[in-house]
């Protein structure tokens, strides 16, 4: 009898709306094509990997090609989540509001730097308690507005007075929420969680990114962040990193 084990559970999403994606997706293992199984709430399921670093490719239509580095470890589960960015073929709607950011430092800025994006979304994520260094792992959060719309599990930018951190939020029941790591900064009771995703600067130092409707997208770059208002269509931001937050 041939024993399975659940070596790494990823989570799948259309990283425009947020939506979960199930099936129709080619995945690749270290290479070699697989057929993982899928669950109906869009996790893709990877069995019996050997412990070490493997790399994970997933292609489907309308979206870029995406790729994940799993580090597998043994009796241990391995949780991700995969925004699948909008590629060629995808039906934006026409309130999309498109933007693309330079980003300039002192010493440059290399090809293949992380610039996080994000603006609030149809719920509000909340710090709900003070000294939360002293929290470890698990935080108090309160959410207004639906919490099924949070991108949980997923990447946040916690921002503020003291200074910003993306923060992996793992999952959030009853007001508590389960990071992956503890916080780094000494925010204050009531510091906004925004919901993010990254880009790969390229040559020039651009990235783009696409909102589903007009507002004020935070980013988070090399330790600094800053923020900027967007309007319905394409539009340029030019970033400066010396002097900001």
């Amino acid at each position: 009898m041939i024993r399975r084990q659940v070596s790494a559970v990823v989570l799948l999403r259309d990283g425009f709306t947020g939506r979960v994606l199930t099936g129709g997706t080619v995945c690749r293992l270290d290479g070699q094509p697989i057929r993982p199984l899928w669950k109906p709430e869009g996790y893709l399921i990877l069995e019996n990997l050997t412990p070490g670093t493997h790399r994970l490719e997933l292609l489907r239509g309308g979206f870029c090609p995406a790729e994940l580095t799993l580090e597998i470890r043994e009796g241990t589960l391995r949780e991700e989540t995969v925004d699948l960015q909008p590629g060629p073929g995808y039906p934006f709607p026409p309130e999309t509001a498109a933007l693309t950011v330079q980003v300039q430092g002192k010493k440059g800025v290399p090809a293949g730097e992380l610039l996080w994006m994000g603006m609030p979304g149809d719920a509000a994520l909340r710090l709900a308690q003070d000294k939360c260094l002293e929290a470890g792992t698990r935080v108090r959060l309160f959410c207004q507005g639906p919490q099924i719309r949070l991108p949980v599990p997923g990447r946040f930018l916690v921002a503020g007075p003291k200074g910003a951190e993306i923060v992996v939020l793992r999952s959030l029941r009853d007001g508590i929420g389960q990071l992956e790591a503890p916080l780094t900064l000494p925010h204050g009771r009531g510091t906004e969680w925004i919901p993010v995703q990254c880009q790969p600067l390229d040559d020039t130092g651009c990235a783009v990114m696409r909102f589903r409707h007009p507002g004020t997208v935070s980013m988070f770059c090399r330790g600094v962040w800053t923020k900027t208002p967007i309007e319905r269509g394409e539009q340029e931001f030019l970033w400066k990193l010396e002097g900001d937050h």
